[in-house]
């Protein structure tokens, strides 16, 4: 309330005309609103403003009319009451006009003579809504959690709001005055030219910056710095707005570490991806389009996709784009996903599956994935060729214990007449070639067992040259007639370490190949040679450099192998041959029986001209192992009780036989069952068990495991053709049990008798 001193104002010398032209210029024409009135508030003169807007006439009171609100006639009675000498202003007070509207007004008292006063209503609404503009123009920035800054000219700060002391740790009276970039890091230097030039030349600048708190530490912060002009347009100061944005960033640096990881792993995947929206139109890839031939589940893409283009323009043929476009449709009419497959000209197996792409529970597009299927197909296909292997295997074993037990009876019957002094050397020159042949049919034999499972190698010193004839004389069975076969063996033996079979059987698969390369007819040639492995060599196969190495190769004048093909002929399976011609087994088996003997293989092979199967295998220096027929009729003597158990008549007679020749005393039995009661009824137990494996009912090992649980003192030899690597491991736990492998020559069962009875324990 203002109270300034003011002389009364005397009315004496004022004409009794109340209209004169001074009072009136003063009092009646006055732009304001003005009256006189008692201290009761009666009014006793009014001018034209104050009738005319407020409806005031002479004689009213103030305190009763509707002119004044409430709380103004409280104020205006108190000011009146106090009789005082000076002006006084009772400011912004309610006054409605004549129309009905409200104004905010000050109402300024003058005090005259005779107990009046003069008092003058302003409209103050103006005012009053400036400055409750500002009120909460300043309670908002006060309020505001972004830091607000207002520098002058010179871009020094003049203000700054509670929210930058909050966010900087600097007060106030830290921050006025100082440059407007005294808070940022040294770093952001730059961009700190950025935006004040940009306001020197009238332009907004938004970006991000660094902040540093009183601290030292640092926050990211976005701003809007904007410049401010006055009404002539003159740069007078400019205005930054600062929001830390460290909560912002962290989201999105999670949902960015989300996205990168969620794309990692669709990227991961072995497949190429595309979403598309409801027009077909692509959205989003993966990089799996890279990894797959150009031509992948009906499309032709050789530069990545662009985004916004249809996908079916990708595919070129148009019954599939149209054929890909009815899929797409029904997707998205139905909301079911769809999966087919096609195979291309080169021989790939593709997977498409097209899904609906859903969100908040709408479909909004739809997922077309391609999948390369070629390996998983080959797979299958080697399942089903190893199901069918497994099957023959299978029949195969059967097939070879029947066999192995007739074989068992041919050559132990041969190899008594033998024993024979007596014979004429024509009879012994004749049951020797039968030997020879039945040793032949065991080996047969044994290859058919390893159509099912490993067999048990016999590794021998022997001459490699042997082994070429022998391969030889079994190839030339299998060849055309227009198909000629050429051996170069060495003048002297080439010993070598390794099972006599499976050496046969590696040079004759590699003939069985050459052959089938030339179906035209051809020259098949093997040639064997001392070798000096090059470092090459030694580096590339990991060979031994300081040993002796042999060299077999089996050259072809055939089609030869291309150089794409070259590095998978020893995989499993693997075979250019006709569907039904070929396993791909065969130059696998090569392999392993080479590496196993510690040896290698290096191939050449050129297209149209043919190919070279270089078989280097390390030499052996001990002395050449005696064959069958020079140990055959060597019986190793004995003393002992035995019992000899099978279901084979002729190889329970001849078992029976040459064991009671090499002086044994033998009992037989044709069943498990029958050999337990012969055990049962003995007053001492047997010394020894020599049992079939497979036998109707119980079989051999089930026998044995009940004759070491009730006569732990009889030894046990296990007689059996075929036996897997868990049977082998089961029986070796078993010290008093021996394995013979069928079919066993006399020698050989004598000296495996022989050994177990005089074991210790």
């Amino acid at each position: 309330m203002s109270t300034q001193p003011l002389a009364k104002l005397d009315l004496s010398a004022v004409p009794a005309a109340p209209h004169s032209a001074w009072w009136r210029h003063l009092f009646v024409d006055s732009d304001d609103a003005q009256l006189v009135c008692h201290r009761d508030g009666t009014v006793c003169e009014v001018n034209r403003r104050a009738a005319q807007v407020f409806g005031v006439t002479n004689g009213i009171s103030l305190f009763h009319s509707t002119m004044l609100a409430p709380g103004a006639a409280s104020q205006l009675r108190e000011a009146l009451g106090r009789g005082t000498d000076r002006t006084e202003t009772v400011g912004t007070v309610g006054i409605t006009c004549v129309e009905g509207a409200c104004l905010v007004a000050d109402l300024q008292l003058m005090p005259l003579d005779e107990g009046r006063w003069l008092l003058v209503i302003r409209d103050a609404s103006r005012r009053w809504r400036l400055e409750t503009h500002t009120q909460r123009l300043l309670a908002a920035i006060d309020s505001t959690p972004d830091v607000v800054i207002l520098t002058d000219v010179q871009f020094r700060i003049t203000f700054v709001n509670p929210a930058f002391e909050a966010a900087t740790g600097h007060c106030i009276e830290d921050a006025v005055g100082r440059p407007v970039d005294f808070c940022q890091a040294t770093n952001e230097a730059g961009k700190t030219r950025e935006y004040l030039d940009g306001v020197a030349r009238g332009a907004d600048w938004i970006g991000e910056l660094m902040m540093l708190r009183k601290d030292g530490s640092s926050y990211p912060a976005e701003m809007t710095f904007s410049p401010i002009h006055n009404n002539n347009g003159e740069l007078i100061g400019a205005v930054a707005f600062q929001r830390d944005i460290s909560a912002r960033r962290k989201i999105h640096e999670a949902f960015q570490a989300e996205k990168n990881f969620v794309r990692s792993i669709i990227n991961s995947l072995d497949a190429s991806l595309y979403t598309l929206d409801g027009k077909f139109r692509l959205t989003h890839l993966n990089d799996g389009w890279s990894k797959l031939p150009s031509e992948h589940g009906w499309l032709k893409i050789e530069a990545e996709p662009q985004v916004g283009c249809s996908l079916l323009d990708y595919v070129p043929d148009p019954a599939r784009r149209a054929e890909l476009g009815r899929v797409f449709h029904a997707v998205l009419a139905e909301g079911r996903a769809q999966e087919w497959q096609s195979v291309d000209a080169g021989g790939h197996h593709w997977v498409m599956s097209a899904f609906p792409w859903q969100h908040e529970g709408k479909i909004r597009g739809l997922i077309y994935k391609v999948t390369d299927n070629t390996a998983f197909v080959g797979v299958q296909n080697q399942l089903f060729q190893a199901q069918k292997m497994g099957m023959i295997g299978a029949m195969a074993a059967g097939v070879a214990h029947d066999f192995n037990n007739l074989l068992l009876a041919i050559r132990g019957n041969v190899g008594l007449a033998l024993m024979d002094n007596g014979l004429a050397d024509e009879t012994r020159a004749k049951l020797d070639q039968v030997d020879n042949a039945a040793v032949r049919a065991s080996a047969l034999s044994q290859q058919l067992l390893t159509l099912s499972r490993d067999s048990e190698e016999k590794a021998e010193v022997l001459d490699f040259n042997a082994v070429i004839q022998e391969a030889a004389s079994l190839a030339k069975r299998l060849m055309r007639s227009r198909v000629a076969l050429k051996l170069n063996p060495t003048g002297t033996a080439i010993k070598v370490q390794m099972d006599p079979t499976r050496a046969t059987q590696l040079l004759l698969n590699l003939c069985i190949n050459a052959h089938d390369a030339m179906p035209k007819g051809g020259t098949v040639t093997i040639t064997n040679v001392l070798a000096d492995l090059t470092a090459e060599q030694v580096k590339r196969f990991k060979a031994r450099s300081n040993v002796q190495f042999m060299c077999c190769s089996v050259t072809d004048t055939g089609a030869g192998i291309p150089p794409e093909v070259l590095p998978r002929i020893f995989s499993p399976f693997f075979t250019t041959k006709e569907k039904g011609k070929g396993t791909g087994l065969g130059l696998s088996i090569v392999h392993s029986v080479v590496t196993k003997a510690g040896g290698f293989i290096d191939v050449e092979s050129t297209v149209g001209t043919g190919t070279t199967f270089h078989v280097y295998l390390p030499i052996d220096t001990g002395p050449l192992t005696r064959t069958d027929t020079e140990v055959r009729r060597q019986l190793k003597r004995g003393t002992g009780r035995l019992l000899v158990v099978d279901d084979l008549d002729l190889v329970l007679e001849f078992a029976s036989s040459f064991l009671k020749q090499a002086g044994y005393q033998v009992l037989t039995a044709n069943s498990a069952e029958e050999a337990v009661k012969i055990l049962a009824q003995q007053k001492l137990p047997l010394d020894l068990v020599l049992t079939d494996y497979a036998m109707p009912g119980k079989n051999g090992w089930q026998l044995i495991q009940e004759i070491t649980a009730r006569w732990p003192l009889t030894r046990c030899i296990l007689a059996s053709g075929y036996l897997d690597d868990e049977e082998r491991a089961e029986i070796a736990k078993f010290p008093a049990v021996k394995i013979l492998n069928k079919p066993y020559g006399m020698a050989e069962a004598t000296s495996v008798v022989a050994e177990i009875l005089h074991r210790p324990g």
